[in-house]
């Protein structure tokens, strides 16, 4: 019986939104990370991103005066929704916890017969570059069309 792919954490990159990262236990903040995950037997990795930020700072970026993004008018017509697949709260900054949810995560969806089913789990918290493009195949092999949907950015679809 194969071991099956267990995943690692390779890399974490961090795009601070106020320009440099807070104190450990700052209780206002708020970053983009893109996680560097592979197969623990390969040099490569994909990339996994998601926001993370305090929920003061969601409120304050994302507030229903400015959602900060056209997604949300896209979804629905007035900006009365935003999708928030891929962002992550914590009440005060702290790398290590942060890191140690990812590794937590990473664990919990290895091992799987593949990188695609091992990729497609941590997907469901982390959104993954490859999800569209792995949509559009499914639904190419089944004999359907590619997704369509406005609300799909044209990076993920290249």
């Amino acid at each position: 019986m194969s071991a099956g792919v267990v995943a690692e954490v390779k890399q974490v990159l961090y795009d601070w939104w106020d320009g440099a990262e807070p104190a450990a236990g700052q209780g206002h903040f708020g970053v983009t990370a893109q996680v560097f995950i592979g197969s623990a037997d390969s040099e490569l990795a994909d990339s996994f991103d998601c926001i993370l930020c305090s929920p003061s700072m969601f409120a304050e970026r994302f507030s229903v005066a400015g959602w900060g993004s056209a997604l949300a008018d896209e979804v629905l017509p007035g900006g009365e929704v935003l999708p928030v697949h891929g962002v992550w709260l914590m009440k005060a900054w702290s790398r290590v916890a942060f890191e140690a949810a990812v590794e937590r995560l990473v664990t919990a969806a290895s091992p799987g017969p593949n990188w695609q089913t091992v990729a497609d789990r941590i997907g469901r918290h982390l959104p993954w570059e490859y999800d569209y493009k792995h949509d559009d195949q499914m639904n190419t092999r089944a004999g359907l069309p590619q997704l369509t949907h406005s609300f799909w950015h044209d990076e993920y679809r290249a």
